[in-house]
Order: C-alpha cells, then sequence, then structure tokens
C-alpha cells in the first residue's frame, strides 16, 4: 500500500499535465511570452531595464528570466511557445507536491495540494506555481527555525513573483524571537541580504523598485478578487456613487482611481488604511503572543488572507499565497480542516467564476444578482475564521 499510494498520485499528475498543457490560458500568458521574445535579443539583465521602461512591467526580475529561458529554449527546440511558456509550470507543478510529501509523509497531502494548484497554472496558466516548491520549503525551514536558508528561500520566491513578500514581516519576527542574541539574528538575515543586494545588482536597484512600485500601484479598486473591495464596488455602483451602474444583467465592473466620483477615490483611501491597520494588527498578535511552530503558520495566514480581505487592486488569483500558508498550516495541525477547505474553495471559484476553463462561467448571475457577491461574503467570513484561530493560537505566551 505505501508503493501505490505515491504511485497513484503520479499516474494522476501525469494524467493531468499531459490534458492540459495545451490550455489555452488567460490573455496573461501571451502578454508574458511577448515580454520574453522581447528579451530574447538583449538578454534578461539589460533586457529588463529595457522592458520596463516600453511596458507597464510589474514583473520581479527572476520571473521574467525564467520566462526568457524557456522560450528561448523553446525556439531551439522549435516548441509551440505556449508550450515552451508552461514548461516551468509543469516543472512546479510536479516538484510541488514533493516537496509538501517531506513535510508529512503523507501521500494525500500531495495529491491534494496537486488538484488544488492544477487549475491555477496548467490550465489558466498562472506564474504562481513557478514560486510553490520555494515558498513551502520556506515555510518548512522556518518551522525547523532554519531562519537563515527560509529566508532566501523566500526572498527568491519574491523575485520570481511579488506577492510571497507580504510574508516577509512575519519571517523576520519569528527569526528576531528564536534568535539567542541580536547578533545571531543579524548573521541568520545576511545570506538573504547579500542575495537580495546581488539580484538588485544584476538587474539594476533602480529598475527593480520601479517596477515593484508599479506592482503595487494598481489604479483599480478590485482587480476581480472577491474581498470587501468587490462588495464595495456593488454598492458604489447600485447606488450610482461609482461613476458606473450596475450592468443589465448584474455583473459587478471594474471601477479605476483617479475617478470622476469623489465616493471611489475615498473608498480606495480609505480601505488601504485599514488593511495598513490590520496587517500591523496581526503582526502585533503575533510578536506579543505565543511563540511556536502553530502561531508562525496562522499568523502568515492571516496575513495573506488580511492583504486579500482589505487591500486594493487584489486579482482573483492573490488569493494563492493565502491557499498556501493554509495549506502549510493545515498540513501542521496548526488550521482546522474546515477552515483549509474553505480557504481552497475560495481560491478556486475566484478564478474558475471569472475564467472558467478558459472562457468563464458565463452562467454565474441569477436574477440580476452576481455570485461573486456571494463568493465575497464567503471569503470575508473566512478571513474572520482565520482571524479567530490565530488569536486562539497566539493567545497563551510561552
Amino acid at each position: 500500500m505505501t508503493v501505490l499510494r505515491p504511485l497513484i498520485v503520479a499516474l494522476i499528475a501525469a494524467a493531468l499535465i499531459i490534458a492540459f498543457t495545451n490550455a489555452p490560458g488567460t490573455f496573461d500568458d501571451y502578454a508574458f511570452i511577448a515580454w520574453a521574445k522581447f528579451l530574447l535579443p538583449p538578454g534578461p539583465f539589460a533586457g529588463y531595464a529595457q522592458l520596463s521602461r516600453v511596458t507597464d512591467l510589474d514583473y520581479p526580475p527572476i520571473g521574467i528570466t525564467i520566462m526568457w529561458a524557456t522560450i528561448k529554449l523553446g525556439h531551439y527546440f522549435a516548441w509551440p511557445e505556449l508550450q515552451s511558456f508552461k514548461l516551468p509550470l509543469v516543472m512546479m507543478t510536479l516538484a510541488s507536491p514533493l516537496v509538501a510529501h517531506t513535510r508529512t509523509r503523507a501521500a494525500e497531502h500531495a495529491l491534494i495540494l496537486l488538484l488544488l494548484i492544477i487549475p491555477f497554472g496548467l490550465i489558466l496558466g498562472y506564474t504562481d506555481v513557478t514560486y510553490l516548491p520555494f515558498l513551502l520549503a520556506a515555510f518548512y525551514l522556518a518551522e525547523r527555525q532554519i531562519f537563515w536558508a527560509a529566508g532566501l528561500f523566500l526572498a527568491l520566491c519574491a523575485f520570481i513573483k511579488w506577492q510571497p513578500i507580504i510574508f516577509a514581516p512575519i519571517f523576520l519576527i519569528a527569526a528576531w524571537r528564536h534568535a539567542p542574541a541580536p547578533k545571531e539574528f543579524f548573521k541568520l538575515a545576511a545570506p538573504t541580504t547579500i542575495f537580495v543586494i546581488a539580484v538588485l545588482l544584476l538587474y539594476n536597484p533602480a529598475t527593480v523598485i520601479h517596477v515593484l512600485f508599479t506592482a503595487t500601484s494598481d489604479n483599480e479598486f478590485s482587480a476581480q478578487g472577491v474581498n470587501l473591495a468587490w462588495l464595495l464596488s456593488a454598492l458604489l455602483e447600485c447606488f450610482h456613487l461609482g461613476g458606473l451602474t450596475l450592468q443589465p444583467n448584474g455583473a459587478i465592473t471594474l471601477l479605476t482611481t483617479p475617478s470622476p466620483a469623489a465616493a471611489v477615490n475615498i473608498a480606495m483611501t480609505t480601505l488601504r488604511y485599514v488593511f495598513y491597520a490590520v496587517f500591523l494588527a496581526h503582526l502585533v498578535i503575533y510578536a506579543l503572543g505565543k511563540k511556536s511552530k502553530a502561531a508562525f503558520l496562522i499568523s502568515a495566514t492571516a496575513c495573506a488572507a488580511a492583504q486579500f480581505t482589505f487591500n486594493t487592486g487584489v486579482h482573483e488569483n492573490h488569493f494563492f499565497v493565502t491557499l498556501i500558508a493554509a495549506f502549510a498550516a493545515w498540513q501542521a495541525k496548526a488550521l482546522d480542516d474546515f477552515t483549509f477547505a474553505a480557504c481552497a474553495a475560495i481560491a478556486l471559484l475566484n478564478i474558475l467564476f471569472f475564467y472558467g476553463f478558459g472562457d468563464g462561467f458565463n452562467f454565474s448571475n441569477f436574477a440580476n444578482i452576481d455570485s461573486t457577491i456571494f463568493l465575497a461574503l464567503a471569503e470575508i467570513l473566512t478571513y474572520l475564521l482565520i482571524l479567530r484561530n490565530q488569536f486562539q493560537t497566539c493567545r497563551d505566551k510561552s
């Protein structure tokens, strides 16, 4: 039986990968391919700065370099460009369950993770899967208090795609709390600091900082992330305060700022400050609470969930980091089954409601009610469950 379980997982993985490697993905995939082709003549280092000057580039340098390398390899072997682009997604889709399996040696955990990430990576082509094995490794190493290596993996994740940077404060606090003295903390932070400086120098510090600023300056109230901003968009449109009205079928439209409607600008600014306050509160709860693996993992999950729930400019795939933190916490029995299942459902439904298996769910509205409203309410309630879990886990000091 111990041999059969991993074999079953491997066969399911092979079937899914073969089935969905040619899935069309979203329109973003073709923009990424165009970026990668732009880098072919100058190379990734000089080309990254050039690309940032001619496009609204919002992707970190190592993520773009991976795209460049796979497209270049595909051209050499005359592969179709979409298959070339998906090559790292295939590789990391295979690697991630293997990394997860090292944590508990449970084949069912590897299978659950595989089924959760297939829609993100192979079906819709989201590049979040590219950093997944490294993010799992960062969590597992932090659990074992190997913070110098955990920091390196987390920094690598952030340079592949910006979203995992949300975990940096929690990792820093955890390392500080477990370091026997400040001198030891700086020793732990040294490898990550050297790595970050090296990447900045390779790709031009000013360019990387500019791209990061672009990525964090999204002018959309909610970019299809089913969260509090999405609900507020519906309310503003319903009461004709957003400069737009609800569509005839009840579908919510995207509000942007600066907007002619003052209510949109006020709501966006207010919500951002609410996010900053809530995020800081989660850090304080962890810093002053129980020092344990469970407290670290559930606090990381809470920080990511707060970012998705309260921040503006959140996209439909940005719940992915919350899902992965929740998965790590669930593996460590720091998160209950229901809350993890709710996180998984919201992560999958958010991308499927908008994109389905390439073209969205055209039947998602009924009686002029957009079904995403109910999903947004469910997401907010799930955040409250995670918040309760953090309070309970961090409550007792050690």
